[in-house]
């Protein structure tokens, strides 16, 4: 469990804004026309640490049950190629949904419902343009000291468990994740 020290350190290493924060997912009525396909299918594979690199020429990456994202990775141009880092929580894990698809035109973010954290993304479209969140539940883990990180591209991403993420710019290159303290 992170301290709330380690948790202010990291968020004045990432130039955290909560103050840019998008308004709560359920105040936010969103227009569904482009998720016109069915959500991702399951990730072929899971893992603990880092996973392989997806884009939107392979199948969805995730975690293993019980195992929470707590990094993001990309390299290539427009943050192509994505990965994600997967750690223990420690806890079991619940149902799972897969957000609709979104980039940065329109509602550019998704986040995961009370009770869900961020454990597997899918890409489609040129360079991984347009993302899907699998969110999975655990009930036991209770989300404090939330904020949105400052925006990444491929230099790298935070070290707190995810709920959500917000992309702007070409091809969604630039992203920013709803992180908290656990």
């Amino acid at each position: 469990m992170l301290r709330l020290e380690r948790c202010i350190a990291l968020a004045a290493a990432l130039a955290c804004d909560p103050e840019q924060a998008p308004e709560a997912a359920d105040a936010v009525e969103f227009d569904d026309e482009a998720e016109d396909l069915a959500a991702p299918p399951r990730p072929s594979e899971t893992y603990s640490g880092w996973t392989p690199f997806t884009s939107e020429e392979y199948p969805p990456i995730g975690c293993d049950p019980g195992s929470l994202v707590t990094r993001f990775g990309c390299r290539g141009s427009y943050c192509d190629n994505v990965r994600l880092y997967c750690t223990p929580s420690g806890q079991a894990s619940g149902s799972a949904y897969w957000t609709g698809y979104f980039s940065e035109e329109g509602y550019d973010y998704r986040q995961c419902d009370a009770g869900f954290w961020l454990s597997a993304i899918a890409c489609r479209g040129s360079y991984c343009d347009n993302i899907a969140l699998q969110c999975t539940y655990y009930p036991q883990v209770t989300p404090r000291n939330c904020y949105w990180t400052g925006w990444v591209s491929e230099e790298g991403g935070g070290e707190l468990p995810f709920r959500g993420v917000q992309c702007h710019g070409s091809y969604c290159d630039n992203k920013r994740f709803f992180v908290c303290q656990k």
